[in-house]
């Protein structure tokens, strides 16, 4: 009897204690919440534009069987599974069908932030810039064309990794996969990490930990090169042309190398090259090499207390130079440059050394330094000189009363390696090297330095999908691509998002069960239960 006095008293605390609160039940069908805002619906297709995380619809008549969407999803969550159907599909001579387990399906979102560096054929772009043809760099070294762009809003884990060498964290949602190596630990007492390069796997970001090593792949593409022609328009309104012919040597590259570092151009017909004052004997190297690829002689000036520079007045120089960028912001390398042969890219390396480089000497190491403005340049350079086998490093430094700079580092015996490439004087022979990195033909090794993950509400991510590899890198290091795994549009996603069950088996939606057409009549209504638990009418 006690027992039932006591529960009976606290049941009516408990429901006064309710009553100031704000109702947590709608008057459902009269009340509606209107969630068309989240997603864009196509009420003719019945399918919603790809971010709205609802059940999948299958065509019947458009699926071949190829098994695709099972293999894409093997390394995701493994909620795909072909079955067989007794259903006669002239494209389906198997007769085989995708079955979905949504007590398995993670809803994956294979995403990044949107303000994320992409390597790009052959620049950088924010994965926001990206357009569908656009040319990305992938795991495989090459270049692969993007045929999607993904464009969604997430709500979950995303995480920030940061990996020495790269100016920036790579952020991206838990389910992202990254190729890494985890590298084990070694048997001795510390525990050191083991500075193995296999087995290369993809491993989603909470698998990771400090000191697994991310990879950045070097570009394979090679375009051999000896001459150069570009008709260019002079004056009259471009009336007026000429047939520009320069022979692709080393002097050339080199030339282009200074021009990046610290050229400019002005008025459509002042080319400029600017030295320190110490530097005359390169002035003068220079003026040689300009004279023989343009035929007029520049002159030397001074320019200011401690610099000269370089000046060419010629309208063809400057027609040439300017699809380097015109101004240090918008420095870039074009294709032919960035795909030519890796002797004549190491001239290009020294030109900049010698324009804009520097040697820095400390206590314990000393460096080579290349400080550049342009973000894109930073992270050509950085290519390049992984094309040479030379690790380098890319940190960002945003001044509060000058530009953003970025500077490509080159450390211990990558520093004697270079300089003994370019043959210059670097005078460092430590006894002992610390190096974090491992490169390889395929890939440079970036250890990750600090993990870190948040909970976001409606974040915005994107991710595109790319030929072939099925991969791309976002800051250099390589990942998955979200993967539009049927080719013929047979399994799509809808708005009609409807799981709410006890029962395990009824979550398992067979062929015939995707191949129901969502309803359209009217909005869908959420109504928020618990923290990880949403029901969907």
């Amino acid at each position: 009897m006690t027992n039932i006095i006591t529960g009976t008293f606290k049941s009516l605390v408990a429901g006064v204690k309710q009553l100031p609160k704000r109702r947590m039940t709608m008057r459902y069908p009269d009340v509606q919440i209107d969630l068309r805002g989240y997603y864009t619906y196509d009420p003719k297709l019945g399918v919603a534009k790809a971010g709205y995380k609802g059940r999948h619809i299958l065509w019947l008549d458009k699926c071949t069987g190829c098994q695709l969407c099972s293999i894409a999803c093997e390394n995701i969550s493994q909620a795909i599974e072909m079955v067989k159907v007794n259903r006669a599909q002239p494209n389906n001579k198997k007769s085989i069908f995708p079955q979905v387990d949504y007590a398995k399906c993670v809803f994956c979102g294979l995403c990044i932030d949107p303000e994320t560096p992409v390597l790009t054929n052959p620049g950088v772009k924010a994965i926001s810039e990206i357009s569908v043809g656009d040319k990305v760099l992938t795991h495989s070294g090459q270049y692969k064309p993007v045929t999607k762009i993904w464009d969604m809003y997430f709500t979950g884990k995303i995480y920030r990794i940061y990996v020495y060498g790269k100016p920036e964290p790579l952020v991206c949602t838990e389910d992202h996969p990254i190729i890494a190596v985890r590298r084990p630990k070694s048997n001795r007492k510390d525990g050191r990490l083991l500075r193995v390069t296999e087995p290369l796997e993809f491993s989603k970001p909470g698998e990771l930990k400090i000191g697994d090593y991310l990879v950045s792949p070097i570009p394979k593409r090679e375009i051999p090169i000896t001459k150069y022609v570009e008709e260019i328009s002079l004056y009259r309104g471009g009336k007026v042309k000429k047939l520009l012919a320069l022979d692709a040597s080393g002097d050339l590259f080199r030339i282009i190398g200074c021009y990046v570092a610290q050229g400019h151009c002005e008025g459509g017909r002042v080319f400029n090259l600017s030295f320190h004052g110490k530097e005359t004997y390169l002035a003068r190297d220079c003026t040689k090499v300009l004279k023989r690829l343009f035929g007029k002689a520049p002159v030397i000036e001074k320019n200011g207390v401690n610099r000269v520079r370089v000046v060419l007045y010629s309208t063809a120089a400057v027609k040439f130079f300017s699809q380097f960028g015109t101004s240090v912001e918008n420095k870039k390398i074009p294709d032919w440059v960035f795909f030519a042969e890796r002797a004549k890219q190491l001239q290009l390396v020294k030109g900049y050394w010698q324009g804009d480089g520097c040697g820095i000497r400390q206590p314990r190491q000393s460096y080579i330094n290349f400080t550049i403005t342009s973000r894109v340049l930073a992270f050509q350079l950085q290519q390049i000189l992984g094309r040479q086998g030379i690790v380098s490093t890319l940190e960002k430094y945003d001044n509060k009363h000058k530009r953003v700079s970025y500077h490509v580092d080159v450390f211990g015996k990558w520093a004697i390696k270079l300089a003994d490439l370019m043959r210059i004087d670097f005078n460092h022979s430590p006894m002992k090297h610390s190096d974090k990195f491992l490169i390889n033909s395929d890939y440079i090794f970036m250890p990750i330095r600090r993990i870190e993950a948040e909970e976001v509400q409606n974040h915005r991510v994107m991710d595109v999908t790319v030929e072939g590899d099925h991969t791309f890198a976002p800051l250099g290091l390589a990942t998955s691509n979200c993967v539009d795994a049927c080719p013929f549009y047979a399994l799509g996603m809808t708005q009609d998002f409807n799981l709410v069950s006890t029962s395990k088996k009824a979550l398992v939606y067979p062929p015939e069960k995707l191949a129901i057409p969502p309803s359209v009549t009217r909005p869908k209504v959420e109504f928020k239960i618990e923290q990880d638990a949403a029901y969907h009418d």
